[in-house]
């Protein structure tokens, strides 16, 4: 009755592995599955894939043929919903059951929360519906031009390339594949351009939602605005299941990128530049930079973009620092405008593959006053947090802050309140290979 009430959509998900293990071993099933391995996209299409393959099943494996291969933390049965209608019917079903229910898009939960032992999982990763609203007024007034309607399975990549046709973007993601409107934008979402007009959640007007009891509501400034305030950076997965959300979009502006790495012939003289280049980081906030950067044993790696950015000025910038420092060695560098933010996003931003990888993460935020007045007691923590390769540990920091993030005129949310005074997100992870043990794995997972 119940797959019935939901058009049958119910789905059996697996472990993103289990076509490689045991008595479920399909070989054009597994050749697939470990050709695909580490492409965000593909993990994004699979029911059961997150991500991360730790949050999946760590018995299921591409590197280990096990007959033990078990469901793990994958939920036993799921709804590929469509429709409100499929998510009301199945949220009421979860609750006169009493059964876990889990919610996911796209697996991007780096905290595993999107899946879980035993659950029932509402997937909404096809609805894919994108309206464009020429002229938005909201319930407080405010007219706004070309909003958009994002609806649950939109991905972030899609979006832009929507807009981009149109000549616009919106305030998302680094990654193409992390899904538009749901835990991403619930807890905030920062990307590449949101110290150029805030964050992500800050463009909201309005999210259309099913509450725990199946009840669709509006949630806005004046209608429900509680539970608008609530789903304003409080958590994904929390309050209410976001069908859609209407965001505001803005004219795109064209990116002058900088991309490279530089590499110091030794540990002291790696220290100096890391220094040199915390003590840069406020000068190049104030000239409107955005970007990530990350310290990996003697290697510093940056991928900044300037938003309508001046290029002479931009290649100034980098020449100093080349002249000033000419015993670096500069294995890669490159400064190039693109005419718009997706093109930007499709040629630099996804050029790396990071789904698949056994990776736990932890991280900070660094107010903007202690990278201005500390910036050697910043360097100096930094330089013992640096990654270490051979030890598959990661460390990078994230310019997504201060700017118009710190601009909180009118807006009233329940966003961190740290990310207001903050300049930088930084990040340290720890991974590890499906190979080691159990006892190994621990001892990473208690570095983090």
């Amino acid at each position: 009755m119940f797959n019935k009430s939901i058009d049958g959509r119910l789905v059996l998900p697996r472990p993103s592995a289990a076509v490689c293990n045991g008595n479920t071993y399909d070989v054009n099933a597994c050749t697939v599955a470990t050709t695909k391995w580490f492409d965000p996209v593909w993990r994004s299409d699979q029911i059961g894939a997150m991500q991360h393959h730790q949050w999946e099943n760590s018995s299921c494996s591409i590197s280990i043929n096990s007959m033990k291969c078990n469901q793990g933390a994958v939920p036993v049965v799921a709804v590929n919903a469509t429709l409100p209608e499929h998510v009301q019917a199945t949220i009421r079903f979860a609750a006169k059951y009493n059964l876990r229910l889990v919610i996911k898009n796209t697996g991007h939960d780096y905290l595993g929360r999107s899946t879980a032992a035993g659950s029932l999982l509402l997937w909404l990763h096809y609805m894919k519906n994108m309206t464009m609203i020429k002229q938005y007024t909201s319930c407080t007034s405010e007219n706004v031009t070309n909003a958009a309607r994002l609806y649950a399975g939109v991905q972030w990549g899609e979006a832009y390339q929507r807009l981009d046709k149109l000549n616009l973007t919106a305030i998302g993601g680094v990654s193409a594949t992390v899904g538009a409107v749901g835990g991403f934008l619930q807890g905030g979402g920062h990307g590449p351009l949101t110290r150029w007009k805030g964050l992500a959640v800050d463009q909201v007007l309005e999210y259309d939602v099913i509450t725990a009891n199946g009840q669709r509501l509006t949630a806005n400034a004046c209608e429900n605005s509680d539970l608008f305030w609530a789903l304003k950076g409080a958590g994904g997965g929390t309050f209410a299941v976001v069908i859609s959300a209407v965001l505001r979009t803005f004219p795109t502006p064209y990116i002058v990128a900088v991309t490279g790495t530089v590499s110091a012939p030794n540990e002291t003289r790696f220290a100096e530049i890391t220094t040199n280049f915390i003590r840069a980081l406020p000068s190049l906030a104030d000239a409107g930079w955005s970007g990530y950067f990350s310290f990996s044993n003697l290697e510093l790696a940056v991928l900044f973009n300037i938003p309508n950015g001046n290029l002479n000025e931009v290649n100034d910038t980098w020449m100093r620092f080349l002249t000033d420092n000419s015993d670096l060695r500069v294995p890669y560098m490159n400064i190039t405008v693109f005419p718009s933010f997706y093109q930007y996003s499709t040629i630099v931003l996804n050029q790396y593959p990071y789904g698949g990888y056994n990776v736990l993460y932890s991280s900070r935020l660094i107010s903007e006053s202690v990278v201005r007045n500390e910036p050697d007691k910043v360097a100096e923590v930094f330089m013992q947090m640096k990654a270490n390769s051979t030890a598959y540990s990661g460390f990078a920091a994230f310019l997504v802050a201060g700017g118009q993030v710190s601009n909180i005129s009118g807006i009233n949310s329940s966003v961190n309140p740290a990310w207001r005074t903050a300049l930088l997100h930084v990040v340290y992870s720890q991974g590890w290979l499906d190979k080691m043990s159990g006892v190994e794995n621990n001892e990473l997972a208690m570095q983090v």
